[in-house]
C-alpha cells in the first residue's frame, strides 16, 4: 500500500447511536458498524458489524444515513490516512493516523461471525491509541 489510502469513522446518531468505520481497499470503502465505542486501549475488544461496501465517492459526506442499523444524521468524526500492514480473508492489520485516532488495530472474523447475516467481527486495538 502507497499510505494514501483513506479512512473515515463516521457518528451515527440513531436509534442506537454507533459509529461507522470505512477503510479504503481496492478502490471502495469497506464499512464497519461499531455498536459501542472504539477501542483505544491494548487488546481492548468490541463487536464491528460488517456492512456494505460503498463508493468512495461518499468518503467525506456528512448527512443521513441508513445502514442496516439504523438511519440517522452520520457526522465525521474522524479520518486521515492509514496503511494496511496486513488483509487475509478474515484478518486485517492496520494502521491509522488520524487527528483523533491514531493507532495499529486489528479485525479478525471469527467462525462464529460467519454464522451471521452481517458478518461479526471482533476489532481491537493492539498497541494503545490516542
Amino acid at each position: 500500500m502507497s499510505g494514501t489510502d483513506r479512512f473515515i469513522i463516521h457518528r451515527h446518531n440513531t436509534l442506537h447511536p454507533h459509529y461507522d468505520l470505512r477503510i479504503e481497499i481496492d478502490g471502495i470503502l469497506k464499512s464497519w458498524i461499531i455498536p459501542k465505542s472504539l477501542p483505544t486501549v491494548t487488546k481492548e475488544k468490541g463487536i464491528a458489524i460488517q456492512d456494505k461496501d460503498l463508493e468512495l465517492s461518499i468518503i467525506y459526506m456528512n448527512g443521513v444515513i441508513n445502514d442496516g442499523y439504523g438511519v440517522g444524521d452520520a457526522e465525521i468524526w474522524d479520518s486521515g490516512s492509514y496503511e494496511l500492514r496486513e488483509k487475509r480473508s478474515s484478518k486485517i492489520i492496520f494502521e491509522t493516523k488520524g487527528s483523533k485516532l491514531s493507532g495499529r488495530f486489528v479485525l479478525l472474523l471469527p467462525s462464529w461471525g460467519r454464522l451471521s447475516k452481517k458478518r461479526l467481527w471482533v476489532l481491537f486495538a493492539s498497541q494503545s491509541v490516542r
